[in-house]
């Protein structure tokens, strides 16, 4: 049973893995393909130097940055549908529920609280890729590239607000589970 159970885990793995590589090259597209259009140059090297840095902020000010306290308010913004489109999600969830009937992705505390530190670094890495495509995009409106600036601004909402907004309804959730 638990070789089974481990050989579900990577078959599921390597789909979460597809998925992200999926969204990944979409939406890092038109910020790649931006940036080798323009050139490196010092601009490049500072955005990234500052979406990163911004990363690297304490835990209060990404607390400071929950939208909402209620799990509610994302549901009513759609977090559901974009729950069932990503790494971990709900597709990839049901799939393994189909093959192990009964069994919980958070069976208890231990894995809830691993979860929210998992929770963390996503929302961190969304948010410095935040920055970064919003200064590409801005950047790029300076430079009059209007459809650069669209394409990466719709690679943001879907790359990176999305996910967030995800994350925090996530930390909610798993926090809830917590208190029970």
């Amino acid at each position: 049973m638990k070789k089974s159970i481990s050989s579900a885990n990577s078959k599921i793995q390597v789909l979460n893995q597809l998925l992200n590589f999926f969204w990944t090259i979409l939406c890092f597209l038109p910020v790649l393909w931006y940036w080798a259009m323009q050139g490196p140059d010092s601009w490049l090297y500072g955005l990234i130097i500052f979406s990163i840095t911004c990363g690297l902020l304490p835990e209060a000010f990404f607390r400071f940055l929950q939208v909402s306290q209620s799990a509610g308010f994302y549901e009513r913004y759609g977090v559901k549908i974009i729950r069932k489109f990503v790494q971990q999600g709900d597709m990839i969830n049901r799939l393994f529920r189909q093959q192990y009937p009964g069994r919980k992705v958070i069976r208890d505390a231990s894995q809830a609280k691993n979860y929210l530190k998992t929770i963390a670094m996503y929302e961190r890495y969304h948010f410095m890729c935040f920055l970064f495509f919003l200064s590409t995009a801005m950047h790029s409106l300076f430079a009059h590239r209007f459809l650069f600036a669209l394409l990466i601004t719709i690679g943001n909402v879907l790359y990176n607000i999305c996910p967030i907004f995800l994350q925090q309804y996530n930390r909610l959730r798993v926090r809830r589970l917590l208190k029970k």
